[in-house]
């Protein structure tokens, strides 16, 4: 259950901050960031060398998400962040899904 907050606590604070905050400055850059860090310590789930392909797609997306959100302010619209945190969430749910469907040994 707590590695479970490595994921939904990042989305949260992503959205949060992508819906109602306008104009970015140095603060809401550093929660970025910590929430960024805190989405990689999910990582923390796998063994190194075993780490699934759906985890990689999900840490993927996740990384152009924070540069998308980073470049909103110049470049993107809103709207379009959301629409990828919606995906990022998507893979998310089936990575957690995958891995809860794995019998116990």
């Amino acid at each position: 259950m707590n590695s479970l907050l490595f994921y939904f606590i990042p989305l949260i604070i992503f959205g949060v901050i992508n819906n109602w905050i306008e104009q970015f400055s140095w603060p809401y850059y550093l929660v970025l960031l910590l929430a960024f860090l805190l989405f990689q310590l999910a990582r923390l789930r796998y063994p190194k060398d075993a780490v699934p392909g759906i985890a990689k797609i999900s840490q993927g997306l996740f990384y152009a998400l924070t540069v998308a959100i980073i470049l909103r302010d110049k470049y993107l619209d809103a709207a379009l962040v959301n629409v990828l945190i919606a995906f990022t969430l998507v893979a998310v749910l089936v990575e957690i899904s995958q891995n809860r469907k794995k019998p116990s040994q």
